[in-house]
């Protein structure tokens, strides 16, 4: 039987969500005011998707997890932490560009970027092996979905937006559709046109109707 699997939601965004960033550092002019300000404004976005992943993955995965089998937990709490001074540097240094930097100078932080990127999809990668397991081990299906309803309840809904902005693209139509049919049944109709809204302009237009149909 297909088991519920907590985190490849979340990692698929940021999976997608790393590469538009690597994408668009490796193509921006540094010299170039208007490139840099769109490289950081992606750069907010996406870092801020990082930490709150990050926060969220302590508090409603892992802390669960360690209530049962502190052992199983432990290692993913410590790559955190080493994953969390990484970032705080790389995204400081993005956040520093002022357009006054040279090619060369760019070309060092998108290295950087370079480098965390592959040391991310490490991490994520055997989590959704190792970890996944483990929580499959210790939880029901239905633990698992209260886990994850008790993430989307406390998080803000711009937060929300922003997940759906890179998750949807990252999925399969009928994952996307499955999830945006369970949110029309439970939140207001003004907060679903605005989910709409966010993930049309992420999508090609085929893809776009393909998920209004399913629907």
């Amino acid at each position: 039987m297909e088991r519920f699997k907590s985190l490849d939601p979340p990692h698929k965004g940021l999976r997608y969500a790393l590469g538009q960033l690597t994408l668009l550092t490796g193509k921006t002019k540094f010299s170039d005011h208007q490139q840099v300000e769109k490289l950081k404004k992606l750069a907010d976005e996406v870092f801020f998707l990082l930490k709150d992943h990050t926060k969220t993955e302590n508090e409603f995965i892992l802390k669960p997890l360690e209530e049962k089998n502190a052992l199983a937990a432990e290692p993913y709490f410590e790559d955190h932490t080493d994953i969390e001074e990484w970032e705080n540097h790389l995204f400081e240094s993005i956040k520093n560009l002022d357009g006054t930097q040279t090619d060369d100078q760019g070309h060092l932080i998108y290295l950087n970027l370079c480098d965390f990127q592959s040391a991310y999809l490490d991490h994520i990668d055997e989590e959704d092996v190792e970890l996944e397991e483990k929580l499959q081990k210790h939880f029901s299906d239905e633990e698992l979905i209260q886990h994850q309803i008790k993430i989307m309840q406390q998080m803000e809904f711009s937060t929300l937006l922003l997940w759906f902005k890179y998750i949807v693209p990252a999925r399969r139509i009928e994952e996307n559709a499955q999830v945006l049919r369970n949110f029309k049944s439970n939140a207001p109709e003004e907060a679903f046109q605005a989910v709409i809204q966010t993930i049309q302009g992420e999508l090609s237009h085929e893809e776009f109707e393909a998920i209004i149909k399913a629907i």
